[in-house]
């Protein structure tokens, strides 16, 4: 098994031979279409919710083509997941930052795990106090879904800001593969009933509900 550069994976361990996982597809289009209903025919109260939920749906398939799934290419398995439901994650990033997250070396590492919620205390202790009480406020269960969204997103922009102004090619290249899905969705939005604030709102649910697990 090899990621998107054509790189072998660190899950390159037994699996089954189907080429493709029917099973798994089926659940990718049954998310596409509960996803196009929630847009596009139901009521804002019901329609947001929808959104929300088949958009966390839908990172958490995202996982599943990180490590190989439904296909055994990772390019198609990259097409099929295409489109950015929660809006701000380019698979190309999450691919990249996931699987540095599962070396086993760096796993729960609070200095070089990509995916860890620890700071170093000579962090901690340069951190103005607001933003102390919202790294604390961040590490409760509620604090995670409702404040989690924000505090995530604006981190991993922000320091792909940096990535890329030091001259991080595939940091550039991850948000660059990424607008085409990102103008996909916006467009369908766009074209859709629901006004683009309430499909924001539902993006925002989606990563509060995925906060869950990674809180977890």
């Amino acid at each position: 098994m090899t990621d998107l550069s054509g790189e072998p994976s660190p899950f390159d361990t037994a699996r089954d031979t189907a080429a493709v996982e029917w099973l798994t597809l089926g659940v990718l289009a049954g998310c596409y279409a509960v996803w196009g209903i929630g847009l596009a025919l139901l009521p804002l109260w019901l329609g947001v919710p929808v959104i929300a939920v088949t958009a966390a749906l839908h990172s958490s398939l995202t996982h599943e083509a990180i490590h190989g799934h439904p296909t055994r290419w990772p390019v198609v398995n990259a097409i099929l997941l295409l489109p950015p439901l929660t809006l701000f994650v380019p698979y190309l990033r999450f691919q990249d930052l996931h699987l540095a997250h599962h070396h086993d070396e760096i796993l729960t590492d609070p200095y070089d795990d990509p995916e860890t919620n620890f700071l170093d205390p000579a962090v901690w202790a340069r951190l103005s106090r607001p933003m102390r009480a919202v790294l604390r406020v961040n590490n409760t269960l509620a604090g995670r879904i409702l404040i989690g969204p924000l505090v995530g997103t604006a981190g991993f922009i922000a320091g792909d800001i940096r990535a890329i102004r030091n001259g991080d090619r595939r940091a550039a290249l991850g948000w660059l593969l990424h607008l085409p899905g990102l103008a996909l969705v916006l467009w369908l939005v766009v074209l859709s009933p629901m006004p683009l604030w309430a499909y924001l709102l539902g993006a925002y649910l989606a990563l509060g509900l995925l906060r869950i697990r990674t809180f977890l």
